[in-house]
């Protein structure tokens, strides 16, 4: 059973609520909205976001219900693809609305979190937060669509430079600005005791994190929200401000989802990517498992895959000549994400394992929808092919050197 609390409140220095939410803990589905456009024209649009939500929520259960069935990539893609369809269907109803009643500029940045099957699927557009609160730390589960959170990731403007600009409540992306509109979504598996705080940003902008850990990890739900509208109002309250706190139930598979969630944390992938980031990389990889004497990829096949190993140990021979074996993090096939060449050895595994794998097509997706991250996991397989290529010269060299010693002591 969801445990889960909703709060909100207009705050101290505006005059209506701009903000919406639902809840519905029957479908697994909670969202905050955070409207746009003054003059109640904010208000109209994070309500239309939540009643088009409302009236798609019985096709997003059904898919979930079909994910928690089986668990398979697939089917957890498909889940994905249902919040993506709402929100084409939401910003398309309010751009639209906007036409027709001369309200342009009326938009809503939204949040949503899809629960079931020991996931947690995660929507987000514009500048409504949703962090996940997990063994005494804070994680932030998606990245503000801002101008200046576009600055600090290109480099360009550090964070206290961000918090101080007067363009920090500037966004790139809004549900109803367009017809279309390009969401950012991940998913995770649940872990017991996790907690999932939804908010918009007249808390996320005046709480710090680590308040919100302290009042989330201290306080039922109940008591949680309340603490939280309250610290926000006690900084001032500058904005509207609403939160939900969910209180989902673990993955029933712990122990396979405490190892794999673990092991995701620790690919080298990963390295200095924020959280959110991960879980949108995530979206792209293919679970594989396998057990002793299962062959992943086999010589002179054709290869469009790079795999990961995240669990277990596997062989790496060319003919009948072993060439190496790689364990936890190691990873192989990083050419044929380029060259589609056929597979230069055989995989095979040594134990029972498990290992991710992502495919050229998928990568090349994924760097035309989210051009920044795309580039970011670019310049880490490059430079891991870097470090290969150097690793492997360097042991050319060395054998050259032995060959010639026994000329250089002889001279």
């Amino acid at each position: 059973m969801i445990r889960w609390a909703a709060r909100t409140d207009v705050g101290k220095k505006r005059e209506h609520n701009e903000d919406n939410l639902l809840s519905l803990p029957d479908h697994g589905l909670f969202l905050v909205a955070d409207g746009v456009g003054g003059r109640a024209a904010g208000e109209v649009a994070s309500a239309t976001c939540v009643e088009t939500f409302q009236e798609m929520a019985d096709g997003l259960k059904a898919a979930i219900e079909r994910f928690a069935e089986s668990r398979t990539g697939e089917l957890r893609n498909a889940v994905l693809a249902e919040l993506d369809q709402m929100c084409q269907a939401s910003t398309r109803r309010i751009y639209e609305m906007a036409e027709a009643e001369d309200r342009k500029g009326m938009t809503t940045t939204m949040v949503a979190i899809a629960i079931g099957g020991g996931s947690a699927f995660v929507v987000h557009v514009g500048d409504s937060r949703a962090y996940l609160f997990r063994e005494g730390e804070v994680r932030q589960l998606t990245e503000d669509h801002s101008m200046v959170n576009e600055l600090v990731r290109s480099g360009k403007m550090t964070w206290p430079e961000a918090r101080a600009s007067r363009h920090r409540h500037v966004i790139t992306r809004a549900v109803g600005l367009y017809p279309t509109v390009q969401p950012s979504l991940g998913s995770f598996d649940l872990l017991p005791g996790d907690r999932i705080l939804l908010c918009s940003d007249g808390l996320s902008d005046v709480v710090a994190p680590e308040r919100m850990e302290q009042i989330v990890s201290a306080w039922d739900p109940e008591a949680a929200s309340d603490q939280l509208i309250q610290a926000a109002l006690d900084r001032g309250g500058p904005d509207n401000v609403t939160v939900q706190l969910v209180e989902p139930l673990g993955s029933p598979r712990t122990d396979e989802a405490v190892v794999r969630a673990r092991t995701l944390e620790r690919l080298f992938l990963f390295e200095d990517m924020p959280y959110a980031a991960r879980l949108q990389v995530a979206r792209i990889m293919v679970e594989h498992w396998f057990g002793p004497g299962d062959v992943l990829v086999t010589e002179g096949d054709p290869g469009d895959s790079m795999y990961v190993v995240t669990e277990g140990e596997v062989s790496v021979t060319a003919g009948e000549v072993p060439l190496a074996r790689l364990t936890q993090n190691e990873h192989f096939g990083e050419l044929t994400l380029t060259d589609h060449l056929p597979r230069s050895a055989t995989v095979k595994a040594v134990t029972f394992g498990s290992a991710v794998s992502i495919s050229a097509d998928a990568l090349r997706e994924f760097c035309m929808m989210e051009p920044g991250l795309g580039n970011q996991l670019l310049w880490k397989l490059l430079k891991v092919l870097g470090h290969r290529l150097r690793a492997t010269n360097a042991r050319l060299v060395g054998e050259e050197l032995t060959e010639l010693e026994p000329l250089d002591v002889d001279g």
